[in-house]
C-alpha cells in the first residue's frame, strides 16, 4: 500500500523518468529492507514479484517472504536527509526517500 506522499512521489518520479519502474524491497547491504525505486530493473533469480502498486511491480527478496507474510506493508515517502544522499533509488535525486513499515500480523 502507498501513502498519499508515496503516491505523489511516484508520480513525480514518473515525470522525470521514461523507463519502466520497479519498487524493490531487498536484503541490501546498506539500508536493509528499505524500498528502492529503480528504472529498467532486471530482477534476479532470488526475487519474487509480490504485488503491484500504481502500475509498478513490487519485488521482494525471496529470503524475506516469511517476514512479510500476513502483514500489511506500507510504503511512505519523505525528505531523504543525509541517509538518502548516496542512494541509488530514483527518488534520491529529488531529495526524497521511500520508507517502509510492516504493520502487525493480521488476525485470522
Amino acid at each position: 500500500m502507498l501513502t498519499e506522499a508515496a503516491r505523489a512521489l511516484l508520480a513525480r518520479v514518473r515525470t522525470e523518468r521514461s523507463g519502466e519502474l520497479s519498487l524493490v524491497i531487498g536484503n541490501g547491504c546498506c539500508d536493509s529492507t528499505a524500498p528502492f525505486l529503480f528504472e529498467a530493473y532486471l530482477a534476479g533469480p532470488g526475487q519474487a514479484q509480490v504485488t503491484e502498486v500504481d502500475g509498478v511491480p513490487v519485488l521482494l527478496d525471496a529470503a524475506l517472504l516469511s517476514l512479510f507474510d500476513g502483514r500489511e506493508v506500507v510504503v511512505d515517502a519523505g525528505p531523504a536527509g543525509s541517509v538518502g544522499e548516496d542512494s541509488f533509488s530514483c527518488e534520491a535525486e529529488l531529495g526524497m526517500r521511500f520508507t517502509l513499515a510492516r504493520l502487525p500480523r493480521v488476525a485470522v
